[in-house]
């Protein structure tokens, strides 16, 4: 072997130690997972090792062994039985290695130079920086976490898939001239660029359908507010006048029966339940939580369910810690499946909520009679749980897998006395 070959032969052993070094690192520094350093520790000593001697046996050899890498990165790390955000990253990072090997072999087709193992190094260093302000600077990796992430997941196994079968075909199937290989190369990045502009634009008509909803909710509680504040206000003026007749009358010894008349007109007035719909309400600043008490409080007036809100403490807005969309569909089951069994018991149903705030922790209590039965909290946990025909059982199973990414949200669950109730305190 020559000197040549034996510097090319070392610099291409440390061009592959640091490549998988880096899909580590990227790895551990985009993924949402809490930072354990003995179990970190343990996982890299044991998988580290392999994934390096078996990528360098060979091309094909190494196939296998990122699609075992990426198994093994996915079952020790999910937080969910299927979590997109996790397999989209680890994809995402081995999709970048494909294309940036595709481009830079073009580069030197193109420019007519040997991609030797220097040059390869060269541009490994340059690609591991647009890596990192591709993955850190950008919002590449964040669309995994809301709430279109799992379409977003698609895209990003297309972009793998393609940018594979690209590599394999000009490389291992079919040996292609250089202008073929541009043209794949861009149809796989144009169709990439479509179809990010088809997410974007899909995400934009929800997120508008989403504002609409909000504004119709903001529209009726504002209406409501409106009213309510116009009958307090002629109530104030009648009650005035029906103050001034009892004075009036108190010398005709009247009084009582003016009193008890008084007495009925207040109480028709002031238990009117519309002029206390949305109260509390106004304490809750933060717009997405306020536009879902909203929208679930007017839905079980006009269901006519008895209800109470109660928010005595200003909640300004959620921790950003937390996908604000996980927390919004969270609660959203909750008062879904609340309002089904309230429409199943009928008069004697009712559905309380409560939220308080203390010392940096946020409660939210959701209260709902139910019926007696003999199901328990396990039996409703488990998936596509259901007590109706023709429903999805969209439940607490639900529920479990949403708040399963994080570690500081308390949850519990309790049936007792004919209630039902939903408790969840987490960081505000």
């Amino acid at each position: 072997m020559s000197l040549n070959s034996e510097v090319d032969y070392f610099i291409s052993v440390i061009s592959l130690f640091l490549g998988i070094i880096f899909d580590y690192v990227f790895f551990y520094l985009i993924s949402p997972i809490k930072k354990n350093i003995k179990k970190d520790s343990i996982f890299i000593c044991t998988t580290f090792p392999l994934v390096f001697i078996f990528s360098g046996a060979g091309d094909r050899m190494a196939f296998y062994t990122e699609l075992v890498e990426v198994a093994l990165f996915y079952f020790v790390y999910k937080r969910r039985i299927i979590d997109y955000g996790i397999l989209g990253r680890l994809l995402l990072i081995q999709s970048y290695s494909y294309i940036t090997y595709g481009v830079e072999n073009l580069f030197f087709q193109l420019i007519g130079k040997q991609d030797t193992s220097i040059n390869s190094m060269i541009c490994g260093f340059i690609f591991v920086l647009i890596e990192y302000i591709l993955f850190t600077k950008t919002t590449v990796v964040e669309n995994l976490d809301n709430e279109y992430g799992k379409v977003y997941f698609f895209l990003i196994l297309y972009l793998y898939f393609g940018s594979i079968a690209v590599y394999y075909l000009a490389n291992y199937v079919i040996k292609i001239d250089i202008l073929a290989y541009t043209i794949a190369i861009i149809i796989i990045i144009g169709q990439l660029i479509f179809s990010l502009y088809i997410y974007n634009n899909s995400k934009k008509i929800r997120q508008d359908k989403l504002n609409l909803q909000q504004i119709k909710d903001l529209k009726t509680y504002t209406q409501q507010l409106e009213s309510s504040q116009r009958s307090l206000r002629k109530f104030k003026h009648d009650y005035q006048n029906m103050l001034l007749s009892l004075k009036l009358s108190a010398k005709k010894s009247h009084d009582k029966e003016l009193i008890d008349k008084l007495a009925e007109y207040s109480s028709k007035i002031l238990e009117d339940k519309v002029l206390w719909q949305f109260n509390d309400v106004d304490n809750v600043k933060d717009e997405l939580l306020k536009s879902l008490f909203i929208s679930k409080l007017n839905r079980i007036f006009q269901d006519n369910i008895q209800y109470s809100f109660e928010c005595r403490n200003v909640i300004d807005s959620l921790s950003n810690k937390y996908n604000a969309f996980d927390i919004i569909r969270i609660l959203g089951i909750t008062y879904d499946n609340a309002i089904e069994e309230s429409l199943e018991l009928g008069d004697e149903a009712r559905i309380d909520t409560m939220v308080y705030r203390e010392n940096g922790e946020l409660e939210i209590e959701i209260k709902n009679r139910c019926r007696n039965t003999d199901l328990t909290i396990q039996d409703m946990r488990k998936s596509g749980f259901t007590t109706k025909k023709n429903h999805d059982g969209l439940g607490l199973a639900n529920i479990e897998e949403l708040s399963q990414p994080y570690n500081d949200i308390f949850i519990n669950y309790q049936i007792k006395d004919g209630w039902f109730t939903f408790l969840m305190v987490m960081s505000i």
